[in-house]
């Protein structure tokens, strides 16, 4: 019989192995009583049958040896036991049941009475008893019980075989018992490890359930300070602009109506800002950003950061450093570009005296891109939060100048998305470094950009557009612009409304714009597919949205039409209709 554990997953194994020999180690006193028990009653019953030295010298052998196994488990309780220490006290235990069971099996020789039936039959009861009694006790550990029971009944069976032609008929049967025991020992010991099997996985379920629970709770809870810190960002420009508006609609003198206009863009500045940080993890939350995937050298992204950076590092009293880079590299030159102008960014805000420098070093096969600082530093304990949302250390009144603690959240997302590492080192009070890994590009590879390609004017004389929203201020902004742009425009707040007005007017868009969600669960898509169907596909169109929720943004992002997300500043809203006119002329 082998120790087998077939029915239990590889993760459990071990577990399921601890816990036999913790139940073979519980049930040995009970078997240690039964055979000091009867070892004493075989010395009562023979005292007069077998010769009194032989039979003392048996049980003294029998109380000395039980004596023995008591210690062992003694220290076996006192030991804490490795996996593999656990598999050798098992054969250990296996070891003393099969001495154990020679003795039994030497007993069958030296009181053998085969004259006498009564110490005949008893002697044969007594050691089928004893192979019967232990196998729910040792079964646990299968090489326990086999050896333990196979000296014991081959030795009686063999001791039987040598009286005469009865005693093989016997032998044969005590041959058949063995075989019987060890087949139901087996069984059991099959149900048992069944039953810590699923035992087992019922404690992995739980503690998964609970780990799943306390995400879901940390991840609600995070939603919870996520909005709230929204929240309260998105109110204050918002409060502001209501007094600035306000107080626009009593002032008369140009210089204060001019610098409250100048407030107002403040304002509206900021709050675009923070809808674009918004949008931005939305979309990199809803997996709707693909990486455009290029060799390019480093230092042209590099470049373009110091310049946009350097003066205002000087406005703050610090030097920055651009080092030297000439490696080309394999990455999103765009998506880069926003990680490492986050990281500049935090970098010159959080750093009062001294230098910030961003250089890069080869590695094998791959660049490091760091980005250092001699700023204030970062706790060792406050690692791991920086990339939350909304995450700030020393801004607890929110002010809007400090940031909005949204960069480096972004900054996590395009690392995860591109999958590069990215490493954060700091000393509180000396500064930190931020360091990315980026594949290492070939140089041959890389094609010269092409220069000085006009950008196609915007032709809109007798061109019709169509905006669907179900806002009317919307509706009314966009033909104002539109219209001061030259184009004819067509709004409508729904499909329906939209077909209707187009057949009254008696031709066909040339371009169409749409927010994404209308009114009866309806959406922009739906939409620009229906006046497609009826007026051409080639007609263009663009949807426009103010969602944020990424199940949303992932409609957008595969319907195939450009997105832009409100709000959209009108130079870039002129840039995307050049764009698809010139596409639909060509």
């Amino acid at each position: 019989m082998n120790d087998t554990t077939d029915t239990a997953p590889a993760g459990f194994e071990a577990q399921i192995h601890r816990d036999k020999i913790y139940l073979l180690r519980a049930q040995l006193p009970f078997v240690l009583i039964a055979v000091v028990v009867v070892a004493t009653g075989i010395a009562v019953l023979f005292w007069e049958a077998v010769d009194t030295g032989l039979l003392m010298s048996w049980v003294a052998i029998q109380y000395a040896f039980s004596l023995l196994r008591w210690q062992l488990a003694a220290r076996f309780d006192r030991l804490d036991l490795d996996d593999d220490e656990m598999r050798r006290w098992g054969w250990i235990f296996a070891l003393t049941s099969g001495l154990s069971g020679c003795l039994w099996g030497a007993a069958a020789f030296l009181f053998m009475q085969p004259d006498n039936p009564f110490y005949l039959i008893s002697l044969v009861m007594i050691i089928l008893g004893m192979a019967a009694g232990s196998m729910p006790s040792l079964s646990a550990y299968p090489p326990a019980y086999a050896a333990y029971a196979v000296p014991a009944l081959i030795g009686l069976s063999w001791s039987l075989a040598g009286i005469g032609s009865q005693g093989y008929i016997l032998a044969i049967l005590t041959l058949v018992f063995l075989a019987v025991n060890l087949i139901f020992a087996r069984n059991v010991h099959r149900s048992l490890v069944q039953s810590l099997r699923l035992r087992f996985e019922n404690l992995a379920l739980v503690a998964e359930l609970r780990e799943q629970k306390a995400i879901a709770e940390q991840a609600n809870l995070a939603k919870s300070r996520f909005l709230a810190a929204a929240s309260h960002d998105l109110r204050q420009p918002l409060h502001a602009l209501g007094l600035f508006v306000d107080a626009l609609r009593s002032v008369q003198d140009e210089a204060t109506r001019l610098r409250l206009l100048s407030q107002v863009d403040v304002s509206l500045d900021a709050l675009g800002k923070l809808f674009n940080a918004l949008l931005d993890i939305s979309r990199l939350d809803a997996g709707v950003v693909e990486a455009q995937v290029e060799d390019f050298p480093l230092a042209r992204v590099l470049e373009k950061l110091e310049g946009e950076f350097r003066a205002l590092a000087e406005q703050k009293g610090l030097t920055f450093r651009l080092l030297p880079c000439s490696v080309v590299v394999q990455s999103d030159p765009v998506l880069l570009e926003r990680i490492l102008r986050n990281l500049i960014s935090n970098a010159i805000r959080y750093t009062e005296t001294g230098r910030v420098s961003v250089g890069c070093r080869r590695r094998a096969g791959w660049v490091e891109v760091q980005v250092r600082d001699t700023g204030r530093g970062i706790p060792e304990a406050e690692i791991d939060h920086i990339f939350d949302e909304f995450q700030q250390l020393d801004n607890p009144e929110r002010d809007r100048t400090k940031g909005l603690g949204l960069g480096l959240a972004i900054v996590q997302r395009l690392c995860n998305l591109l999958d590069y590492p990215l490493q954060v080192y700091s000393t509180p009070g000396k500064g930190s470094a931020f360091c990315i890994g980026l594949p290492q590009g070939r140089a041959e590879a890389v094609l010269e950009r092409r220069s000085g390609v006009a950008q196609p004017s915007l032709r809109a004389a007798q061109r019709l557009v169509v905006v669907i929203d179900d806002e009317t201020d919307i509706l009314e902004g966009m033909r104002e612009i539109l219209q001061r742009w030259g184009f004819e425009v067509l709004t409508a707040e729904s499909l329906q409304q939209a077909e209707q007005r187009l057949a009254a007017r008696g031709r066909g868009p040339d371009v169409i714009l749409a927010d994404l969600r209308l009114r009866d669960h309806h959406t922009g898509i739906e939409a620009i597919e229906a006046l497609q169907a009826t007026h051409g596909a080639h007609v263009p169109g663009l949807i426009l949205t103010g969602d944020t929720a990424p199940e949303r943004l992932q409609i957008a992002g595969t319907a195939g039409y450009r997105v832009l997300h409100k709000p959209v500043k009108p130079a870039r809203l002129r840039v995307a209709l050049q764009q698809l006119l010139a596409t639909d002329s060509a």
